[in-house]
């Protein structure tokens, strides 16, 4: 069986012109894998179409940038040349001439084709592989557009390295520019809540002789901000506070912006948060990390009571009132003036140290009985250190306040996680790592179509004629 594949367009003048683009042969249809066209067909159909597109497009260029802007005669051809575009359907080769400049003395562009594409790419191809490469591996990211678009020569992994730090400098650069600057917002927001948190990345090996370096990441969130992502490498160039300071204006934050900012209660987050984030601030512990602390003190009364104890069962549940006491009394009095939390905390004290005593007094050993109570003492510890940093988390939730920084882990999975630590085993380098994470929250963020001249499409496809379409049997 054989198609003929014809492309027609219409130019400005009206006139109509049809070119045969291919002729397809296929086999009768004897097995599944005959039906409609392959991959590769499919490809090179792609390219061929966006040959002649493309082609006509520049040959229409060409012929009205060749009339002289001052007075509209036809400036003389210098020399004929062909430059090499890569778009997201292939490489396509199309006239590049060089113009004479006019007798009128009219200074006009001489070689408008280079000019209109000073990269020799179009937008559409550096946004994706920037996105790519900002989320896959550099060699993953050219190695999914070699397989699945129509070939060309800057689907290759440097290109594609190329692409995203140079966006990445130029994101850099415009962020260096608004710190000097500090500009002022001009419809600052009431309130704003953040969720900030750190994660160590694999570094290059180099002078400082460190193995790996932190990144302060967050999300964003305000009534006219919809999770405003923000990465910062803590230590490359001592302007990380500014990085981050600069993110919050770009979301709306002014000098009587309420800011609540919520992290997992570390000490050098909590810190960071006040030394950094100064103003009208208040810092909230994060409800995950708090209940996940007391997940881990259920598990470890599981391995205490795995001792063959004859009342494993009552002791259990004695554990049990306790651990929900304590979860209970910080979920909804965190904050109470009568901290209640804290008469919680003592009971599940004295029910460990109890159990000790009687388990000693039996002569059996008190081992894991020890590690739980310094799992309780750890957990004890932490509420105490972030004592001014607790809240009524129930009543927060009730009138739909964030508690908890459960979409900042997510954020993390995306940045770090995902592209440089765990599915990916890289060394990166400081300024390397800040240009990646450039792109990647420009991305996330709805932001690099500015970077990669993206902008809204402005072609339509046209239905097709009811003429042409297929009259059902």
């Amino acid at each position: 069986m054989e198609w003929t594949l014809k492309l027609e367009h219409r130019d400005s003048e009206g006139t109509l012109h049809s070119s045969t683009l291919a002729k397809i042969e296929r086999p009768e249809l004897a097995d599944e894998a005959d039906l409609g066209l392959s991959h590769d067909t499919g490809k090179h159909l792609l390219w061929r179409v966006q040959m002649e597109i493309a082609s006509a497009q520049v040959r229409s260029f060409v012929t009205k940038a060749r009339q002289c802007s001052g007075c509209g005669r036809t400036r003389t051809i210098k020399d004929r040349r062909r430059r090499r575009i890569d778009t997201i359907f292939g490489q396509v080769r199309v006239p590049a001439p060089r113009f004479e400049s006019c007798r009128c003395g009219q200074l006009g562009d001489l070689s408008p084709v280079t000019s209109l594409f000073p990269q020799r790419s179009t937008p559409e191809l550096r946004h994706l592989q920037a996105s790519l490469g900002g989320e896959f591996s550099y060699r993953q990211a050219a190695k999914l557009l070699r397989q699945f678009l129509p070939a060309s020569d800057s689907f290759n992994h440097a290109t594609i390295r190329n692409r995203v730090l140079e966006i990445g400098q130029q994101i850099e650069a415009e962020t260096t520019a608004e710190i000097s600057e500090r500009s002022v917002v001009a419809a600052p927001a009431e309130s704003m809540v953040v969720g900030i948190d750190g994660a160590y990345v694999a570094a290059t090996r180099t002078h400082m002789q460190r193995r790996h370096f932190e990144v302060v990441l967050g999300r964003i969130e305000a009534p006219d901000c919809n999770g405003e992502i923000f990465a910062a490498v803590r230590d490359l160039d001592g302007l990380a506070r500014e990085r981050i300071r600069s993110a919050l204006r770009r979301a709306g934050r002014g000098p009587d912006t309420k800011l609540t900012v919520l992290s997992d209660g570390e000490d050098a987050m909590h810190r960071m948060a006040g030394d950094w984030l100064s103003g009208t601030m208040e810092h909230r512990l994060d409800w995950f990390h708090l209940d996940r602390r007391i997940s881990w003190m259920w598990k470890a009364v599981y391995h205490t009571l795995g001792l063959g104890d004859l009342d494993a069962e009552t002791r259990f549940r004695q554990y049990g009132r306790a651990l929900r006491s304590v979860r209970w009394n910080l979920w909804h009095h965190g904050r109470s003036r009568h901290a209640r939390w804290m008469i919680a905390i003592s009971r599940l004290a004295s029910s460990i140290l109890s159990h000790r005593l009687e388990t000693d007094a039996a002569g059996q050993n008190t081992t894991r009985i020890d590690d739980l109570y310094k799992r309780f003492l750890d957990f004890q510890g932490y509420v105490y250190r972030n004592i001014g940093s607790l809240a009524d988390y129930a009543s927060h939730r009730q009138r739909g306040e964030r508690v908890s920084t459960a979409h900042v882990e997510s954020t993390v999975n995306q940045l770090i996680n995902q592209r440089m630590c765990k599915k990916r085993q890289m060394r990166w380098s400081r300024s390397g790592a800040q240009f990646l994470l450039n792109v990647r929250t420009a991305h996330l963020n709805g932001r690099l179509e500015r970077y990669t001249g993206l902008a809204k499409p402005r072609s339509k496809v046209m239905p097709p004629d009811r003429d042409l379409m297929p009259i059902p049997a």
